[in-house]
């Protein structure tokens, strides 16, 4: 969700990538590193524990949801 209160879609190459990681470790996987995907996306980090996206160069925190 972003500060306007939008929901923005991943990318397909991204949500697949959230979904293997999920599936690797379905009991609670930690996180997952969007960068490894897609570039643009290199500051983002989903903790799949609180569904948060965070933003390592900003501090930045924002809802994440499946």
């Amino acid at each position: 969700m972003n500060e306007h209160g939008r929901w923005r879609p991943y990318s397909p190459a991204v949500s697949h990538h959230i979904e293997a990681v999920i599936r690797s470790d379905p009991r609670g996987a930690g996180s997952v590193v969007l960068g490894q995907v897609d570039s643009r996306l290199s500051p983002y980090i989903i903790d799949l524990q609180s569904m948060h996206q965070f933003r390592q160069d900003t501090g930045e925190k924002e809802r994440y949801r499946a």
